[in-house]
């Protein structure tokens, strides 16, 4: 059992492909272009730009307060053995090929790279560096591509702080952490290190997801450790998190195979720790977000889901919004598997896709922008691997 690691959770990302296409978008998040800058032009539906094509399984993004654009890229793993704590090999291969970069010029510009990544072979799916945030003027990571169990028994998991140079200073120990504090339910594809997904930064607080364990939590500058809910019991997978300004956050979940439609909620998890019932009837939900309008969006990886292998239905990703306590408006249709979802500073939408392909997923990531005054629903049909926006 052990040796399926992360199996019924992750099942869902083993059959992605590429999303995106390509051009630039400056520091200032102003749009790009709308056909491909590399190769056949490909013309992009209205409202769509690309910031930045070509990547290697990108994760999330955020901005700086200058405009600077970070985005985390999880890697392809390497050659490292990943092992549980008793020797048993998870199947994980552990390289430092994950990283964090600028965007610029459609390019993405590594700030600090070499960092763990680890793949799950026979699935296809990638933990590394997978989410970026700024508190105060500080940059942070969230890595989850180390530890014993991703082939690195001396670079944990955890949150890092990022230096102007691109170093990086360990924050919080998650690995430790982790094995000292279990959660109530220990789901069969569990494991020590954790499954990091989703950072944010709040007033004065980061907040994180782990995903397999179900666990909410928050670090402080100093480091230190609090979990906020254990919502393991039903092993729903939260992902996603959105802030709600008053001291407690949203969580989007994922659910397990085989993914059943409508069985994804969002919760809402208050400053006390009390958990209720904030959105219902999504599907496989990645991440979610809050508007500038005060409402929540979601990406869900894929819909209208079979109860077999490959269990999602492909190209089948959807952007939605809330429009009711069970309800919602389909924005954008047609994705390969969406991962990170945000606003940025100009108010548009912006999404990463797919969380992995064939080949370990490299170079068919993108990051595109989304005008959604444009006119809704849009179609992304058709914008699988496309080339690198990248003219170095």
């Amino acid at each position: 059992m052990r040796s399926m690691l992360k199996a019924s959770v992750l099942a869902l990302l083993a059959f992605m492909c590429a999303l995106t296409s390509q051009l630039a978008v400056a520091q200032d998040a102003t749009p790009g272009s709308d056909t491909a800058s590399v190769g056949t032009p490909v013309t992009l539906p209205t409202g769509v730009t690309v910031v930045a094509s070509g990547l290697t399984n990108p994760r999330g993004f955020t901005w700086g307060a200058d405009g600077t654009l970070y985005l985390t890229l999880a890697g392809t793993g390497g050659d490292q053995v990943g092992t549980y704590d008793d020797g048993t090999p998870t199947g994980l291969m552990g390289g430092l090929t994950s990283s964090v970069a600028t965007i610029e010029d459609g390019c993405a510009v590594p700030l600090a790279e070499n960092l763990p990544s680890a793949l799950w072979v026979d699935a296809g799916w990638t933990w590394g560096v997978m989410d970026v945030a700024i508190l105060g003027d500080q940059l942070y990571i969230l890595s989850a591509g180390g530890g014993i169990e991703g082939g690195f028994p001396d670079v944990p998991n955890g949150i890092f702080g990022v230096g102007a140079d691109g170093s990086t200073e360990l924050v919080a120990y998650l690995s430790a952490w982790f094995r000292e504090y279990p959660t109530s339910f220990l789901p069969p594809d569990y494991g020590q290190d954790g499954s990091l997904f989703d950072l944010e930064a709040g007033n004065d607080l980061l907040w994180l997801s782990e995903a397999v364990g179900g666990r909410v939590m928050t670090v402080s500058p100093d480091g230190e450790i609090a979990i906020v809910a254990d919502l393991s019991e039903g092993h729903l997978v939260p992902t996603g998190l959105a802030l709600d300004g008053e001291g407690g956050t949203f969580v989007g979940h994922e659910t397990t195979v085989p993914y059943p439609e409508g069985a994804a909620p969002v919760l809402h998890v208050a400053a006390d720790g009390t958990v209720t019932d904030a959105w219902t009837g999504l599907t496989a939900t990645t991440d979610i977000a809050m508007g500038l309008d005060g409402v929540l969006y979601a990406a869900m990886m894929a819909t209208n889901n079979i109860e077999e292998p490959p269990f999602l239905r492909p190209h089948s990703g959807q952007i939605v919004k809330q429009t009711g306590p069970d309800t919602m408006e389909v924005l954008v249709t047609d994705i390969d598997y969406p991962v990170g979802l945000g606003f940025g500073p100009d108010g548009a939408l912006y999404l990463t896709s797919p969380a992995f392909g064939e080949g370990a997923g490299e170079g068919q990531g993108s990051l595109l922008r989304i005008d959604l005054t444009t006119g809704t629903p849009i179609s992304l049909a058709g914008l699988a691997n496309l080339p690198s926006s990248c003219s170095l």
